[in-house]
């Protein structure tokens, strides 16, 4: 349970959890939840939290229903629960933003804690050379795709997700080998230049604490994948950003 009257300040981030059917992950996933909730006033979840996700898709299977409705009780208690679409998201915002959200961002979120300036993003666009990935987002994402896909039958719409998520899985293996330093640091270069301390990102799946060629302090945040690492990011009233175990 989430506690009762608390002095919320932190900023927690979790990255990429990648819930899937009849993951034993799942229950645990939603203690960790309330447990990092009970004293931030800001939760984000960076994207991909479940291995494929389409917003409208029919009745939540058995292992997106549970997390929502733990994001639900999380907001009630007064914990702002914002959401960065991830690679393996879809029309997110659409569906679930004002209920399990309360916002969904596309385009990456700004916060503000304890003087600090952070901008976060997903991070699947961070690296320009990976063009074929670029393009399927651009079409996958396009109004069509979208207008034909809520057109389907819905046996027909779970089917062509599961072969979507299969795809996913084998797609772009070079890209995925090792940690594109150069180009995650060109692309937090935009964000320091507007003024921001931290710049945090996803996608990746390992932790890194980057010092930055930005104001003086600035630091790249990468967040792990929470699955193997039960970790997460807490940027805390003091102005201290770490890692931290989560669950």
């Amino acid at each position: 349970m989430i506690g009762g009257d608390v002095d919320r300040q932190d900023l927690v981030f979790i990255g990429d959890v990648h819930l899937d059917r009849d993951d034993p992950a799942v229950e645990p996933f939603c203690r960790m939840l309330e447990t990092v909730a009970g004293d931030a006033a800001t939760l984000v979840l960076a994207g991909d939290l479940f291995n494929l996700w389409i917003g409208g898709n029919g009745p939540e299977p058995d292992h997106i229903r549970p997390v929502l409705d733990c994001l639900r009780s999380i907001r009630r208690s007064g914990v702002a629960v914002r959401y960065l679409e991830g690679n393996r998201d879809y029309f997110i915002r659409t569906h679930y933003e004002g209920d399990v959200f309360d916002s969904v961002a596309e385009n990456g979120l700004y916060e503000e804690v304890a003087g600090l300036r952070v901008f976060s993003i997903h991070g699947d666009l961070a690296n320009p050379d990976d063009r074929q990935y670029r393009n399927w987002r651009r079409f996958s994402r396009s109004l069509p795709v979208r207008l034909l896909f809520r057109a389907c039958p819905h046996r027909w719409r779970t089917s062509l997700a599961d072969r979507l998520e299969s795809r996913m899985r084998r797609s772009n293996l070079e890209y995925k080998r090792e940690f594109p330093e150069t180009a995650v640091r060109e692309y937090a270069a935009g964000p320091f230049r507007n003024g921001c301390d931290l710049v945090v990102l996803g996608h990746f799946h390992v932790e890194k604490d980057l010092p930055a060629t930005g104001p003086e302090g600035s630091r790249i945040l990468v967040l792990p994948e929470w699955k193997g690492s039960r970790r997460c990011l807490r940027v805390g009233a003091d102005g201290q950003a770490r890692f931290l175990p989560a669950g």
